[in-house]
C-alpha cells in the first residue's frame, strides 16, 4: 500500500510545483507588459493604447499602423498647444484637494500621503503599492 502511495505523492508534488511555478512565470510576465505599456509620458500611453486597440478592432495592417502612428505624433504638438494654458488651473486645483485631504489625516498618514503624492508627481502611472 504505501508503494502505491509515493508514486502519487511525487505525482501531486510535480503538479504543484508546476502550477506555482506556471503563476509565478504568468504574474511576472503581467508586470513586465504592464511596465512596458504604461512606460512613458500620458501622451505616448494613450496613443499607444488607442492604436492598439484600433489594430484589434480593425484588423489594421503594419502600414496603417505606422501611418496612424505618424498622425498621432503630428497631433501631439497641437495637443501641447492647447492643453497647456489649461495646466495651471488644474494643479491649483490638485494642490487645494490635496490640501483638503491632507487637513482629514492624522500624522502618520499625512507621512504616507506627501510620499504618495512625491510617487504620483514621478511617476503618474501605475500609482504604488500600499505598503
Amino acid at each position: 500500500m504505501k508503494t502505491r502511495l509515493k508514486p502519487l505523492a511525487v505525482l501531486f508534488t510535480v503538479f504543484l510545483l508546476g502550477s506555482i511555478a506556471g503563476a509565478a512565470g504568468s504574474r511576472a510576465y503581467m508586470l513586465h507588459e504592464m511596465k512596458a505599456r504604461f512606460a512613458g509620458p500620458p501622451h505616448t500611453v494613450r496613443a499607444h493604447l488607442r492604436i492598439e486597440a484600433l489594430r484589434r478592432q480593425l484588423d489594421l495592417n503594419t502600414t496603417q499602423v505606422e501611418k496612424i502612428e505618424a498622425i498621432f505624433q503630428e497631433v501631439d504638438g497641437e495637443l501641447e498647444k492647447r492643453t497647456t494654458p489649461c495646466r495651471s488651473g488644474v494643479e491649483s486645483l490638485r494642490k487645494n484637494t490635496d490640501e483638503k485631504i491632507e487637513a482629514l489625516l492624522n500624522p502618520d498618514q499625512k507621512t504616507r500621503f506627501t510620499k504618495f503624492r512625491e510617487h504620483r508627481h514621478q511617476h503618474p502611472f501605475p500609482p504604488p503599492p500600499p505598503e
